[in-house]
């Protein structure tokens, strides 16, 4: 993937189109079909390189799947791709921590988005889930992620 894009593409997709796109993503990667969700993620992450959707539903797709470290390896240079939404990158990055057993690592993150009070009142839930599952050691490392959190987070009017 070309990381030295920083401009959207001039592509003749309508911000409809874009978001069903990453709707259908989402699904494939809520449905464990990591081909597809890659597919797409990755085309939407080329056509508009600089918001975050693409890169979190890469990342999610791959912690769907349990491939967790690949999860991490998409989310740490997006942070410096995308325009905005920088705190989703590390809501998403503390969960594959946390997945990955790097406890303190994935609390610190967390902690931290808390702290700079940056999220809105559906990241500020999810977080706190994400840090009460973790302290109290119910958190199914393998079980997807929640894709009602996930479309409240990423299909909405601000997505293109």
């Amino acid at each position: 993937m070309n990381h030295h894009i920083t401009h959207d593409a001039q592509f003749p997709l309508s911000s409809e189109n874009i978001r069903l796109l990453a709707e259908l993503g989402f699904m494939a990667a809520n449905g464990g079909q990591l081909d597809i969700a890659l597919g797409i993620f990755r085309g939407l992450s080329v056509l508009r390189p600089s918001k975050v959707f693409s890169y979190v539903g890469l990342a999610v797709a791959y912690l769907n799947v349990g491939l967790i470290e690949k999860a991490i390896t998409e989310l740490i240079p997006a942070s410096e791709i995308v325009d905005s939404e920088h705190e989703q990158i590390w809501i998403y990055l503390g969960l594959a921590y946390q997945r990955s057993g790097f406890l303190v690592k994935s609390r610190n993150i967390l902690h931290h988005l808390l702290e700079i009070d940056a999220l809105n009142e559906i990241d500020k839930k999810f977080v706190i889930s994400i840090l009460n599952n973790d302290s109290t050691n119910q958190f199914n490392l393998t079980a997807p992620l929640p894709a009602l959190v996930i479309e409240q987070h990423f299909i909405s009017e601000n997505l293109v």
